[in-house]
C-alpha cells in the first residue's frame, strides 16, 4: 500500500471513530446543559468512565504520533542531491527504475533506497550497485569508508 493512501485511509478511520464517539455522547445527553456522560448513564459501572477516557487518550496519542511521522519528523539524516544524481547516473540505461533516495545518517552511514517496477532487470541493478554505484556514492558524499544500506523495493504494479 502506498504511504499516502495508507495515511488517508487511517485518518479516515480515526475521524470516523471520533465522530461516532461524539454522536454517542450526544445521544446519551438527556437535556441541553446537562453533563453528557454520568455514572447513571453508564448503568452504574464506575469503571466505564475511566475506560472511556483512557481509550480517548490512547486514540489521540496514536493519531498525534502518526501525524508527526507522516510529516517526516524523526527521519534519520539528511538527503543529498548530489548522491541522488550520482545514483541516477550509475543506474542510467536500466529500464524500470522508479524512485531514488540517498540519505546520510547522523552517524555517517549511507541509506540508499531504489524503487523498481516489476519489469526491471533486478540482476543488472544489483550488479551495478555492487560494482560501481555504492563506491561512487561514498566518494560523492565525501565518506569513503562509510557503511551503506541499500534497500530495493520492487513494486507490484
Amino acid at each position: 500500500m502506498r504511504p499516502r493512501l495508507g495515511n488517508r485511509v487511517g485518518l479516515l478511520l480515526v475521524g470516523l471513530v471520533l465522530v461516532a464517539g461524539g454522536l454517542g455522547l450526544l445521544a446519551v445527553a438527556r437535556r441541553p446543559g446537562s453533563a453528557p456522560v454520568g455514572l447513571d448513564t453508564l448503568g452504574g459501572r464506575p469503571w466505564a468512565l475511566p475506560l472511556l477516557a483512557g481509550t480517548a487518550m490512547l486514540v489521540a496519542l496514536v493519531a498525534t504520533r502518526w501525524l508527526v511521522l507522516a510529516l517526516g519528523w524523526g527521519r534519520l539524516g539528511r538527503r543529498t542531491g548530489a548522491g541522488i544524481a550520482m545514483l541516477g547516473v550509475a543506474l542510467k540505461g536500466i529500464e524500470g527504475i522508479g524512485r531514488l533516495s540517498v540519505r546520510v545518517a547522523g552517524d555517517g552511514r549511507l541509506r540508499v533506497s531504489v524503487s523498481l517496477q516489476r519489469s526491471a532487470d533486478l540482476r543488472q541493478v544489483i550488479r551495478r550497485l555492487d560494482e560501481s554505484a555504492v563506491s561512487r556514492l561514498r566518494r560523492t558524499v565525501g565518506r569513503d569508508d562509510a557503511p551503506a544500506v541499500v534497500r530495493l523495493h520492487v513494486r507490484g504494479r
